[in-house]
């Protein structure tokens, strides 16, 4: 018995809640589940409001927590070194290569024994190293000298007033601007640069650095002429030549001749300004002469063959690893009837334009075979005002053919005297 009033006491709590709403207190079944549901509704509001607000306390936590982690992590552990993707990789190729080298040195310094300090490389050595990895082209300039380059692609420097080229390993005047001290002292084309105060210079630019200085300031320069050495000494004076001259030729004054001496800054506007200004004199047609323009700017060529063709290609160049950059024209054209005069000194830039109004058939080249320098240089300038010049690519003419040890044929040989009457021959046909 007590068995069963236990079972029947247990069996009465578990229903108990449900009698009560059902039976005890007169409630119908409809308004109870009313009241149910609207009780179930303000429950639901209620626990909303608190998932709301534990999430936005969980937030603020987080932003406290991370604020905190980076305050520590930049004081205590040094992040405020956080470096970019790019330095990071920068940085690790540089540990790669030059680690070992850093180390050794950082080791030397801390030897007791060791008789010198590391310290970091000379011009000179620099010079030195930039000059034994076989690229002719390459130079290390020291801050005065690249300033003095700057100053030449900007078209004012001060030295005494040529134009050289490498030929076959010589430094070769090829050329003398009017009015100018060498002009004055009577050094001529093709004469070759063996000394410039009693020093031999490595290469062209070489020769440059060393010849250009301070207006008023003295250089000697030892130049072999046939089998004869000559010193001329003279002051250096700041040099402001005009890249481009035009005239319209005397006897011809329909036929404008337009001479480009090298590409520097500017060079592309004097040239469309001078055919412009020709234009309106009554030139129809056009002598470009590019002899002996060892080239300069790359922008200002393509400049001016993208004013001079319609829509085609100028050139494309490649980089060591083969990525290729194509150069094109746009679709306005000056649309000259037009001849170009070259020579072996016809070089780089210039060689680019010759090689783009050749291939597009919107000129006849006329003289002898170009220099053949088909590579193209940048220039490096680091925060202590030194830099180094690096060829970066080699160049293609719009056929495809690289320029590159052989140059660019004429369409009309000729030489000496016989070039204005070959313009003028192809002009009139």
């Amino acid at each position: 018995m007590d068995d069963v009033k236990e079972k029947e006491e247990k069996l009465g709590l578990e229903i108990s809640d449900v009698e009560d709403h059902n039976v005890n207190d007169g409630v119908s079944e409809e308004e109870m589940f009313a009241e149910l549901e609207k009780a179930a509704a303000v429950e639901e509001k209620k626990e909303k409001k608190r998932i709301r607000r534990g999430r936005i306390l969980a937030f603020l936590l987080g932003v406290v927590f991370s604020v905190a982690a980076l305050l520590a992590g930049t004081y205590l552990l040094g992040w405020e070194h956080i470096i970019t993707q790019y330095e990071y990789k920068y940085y690790k190729e540089l540990d790669a290569k030059y680690g070992k080298y850093y180390q050794i040195m950082e080791m030397i310094g801390e030897d007791p024994l060791a008789q010198v300090s590391p310290q970091e490389l000379s011009d000179q050595e620099l010079k030195e190293i930039v000059a034994s990895i076989g690229d002719p082209y390459a130079e290390y300039y020291t801050k005065e000298e690249y300033q003095d380059l700057q100053k030449r692609y900007m078209g004012d420097y001060v030295g005494i007033g040529i134009g050289i080229v490498d030929v076959d390993g010589d430094i070769t005047i090829m050329t003398v601007f009017e009015d100018t001290p060498a002009e004055a002292a009577g050094i001529l084309p093709e004469d070759v640069i063996i000394r410039v105060d009693g020093k031999e210079p490595a290469s062209v630019d070489e020769a440059v650095n060393m010849i250009a200085g301070e207006a008023g300031t003295e250089v000697t320069v030892t130049i072999r002429r046939g089998e004869d050495l000559i010193d001329f000494t003279l002051n250096r004076q700041k040099i402001e030549t005009d890249s481009v001259g035009y005239s319209a030729l005397e006897d011809h004054p329909d036929i404008g001749y337009i001479s480009i001496s090298s590409f520097i800054k500017g060079t592309d506007e004097d040239f469309k300004s001078a055919v412009k200004d020709l234009q309106s004199q009554g030139c129809d047609k056009f002598i470009l002469d590019l002899r002996d323009n060892g080239g300069g700017l790359t922008e200002s060529s393509i400049e001016i063959a993208d004013y001079l063709l319609p829509a085609c290609r100028i050139m494309s160049e490649n980089t060591k690893d083969g990525a290729e950059t194509v150069y094109n024209s746009k679709e306005s054209s000056a649309g000259l009837d037009m001849v170009v005069l070259v020579n072996e000194n016809t070089a780089s830039a210039s060689e680019i334009l010759t090689a783009a109004l050749q291939d597009n058939n919107a000129a006849t080249v006329i003289g002898t075979t170009t220099y053949g320098k088909g590579v193209t240089q940048i220039v490096h300038q680091f925060d202590d005002g030194t830099a180094v010049k690096l060829t970066a690519t080699e160049y293609f003419r719009p056929s495809g053919k690289t320029v590159q040890g052989v140059g660019i044929t004429p369409d009309v040989e000729a030489s000496g005297d016989g070039y204005l009457e070959a313009a003028l021959k192809e002009l009139e046909n």
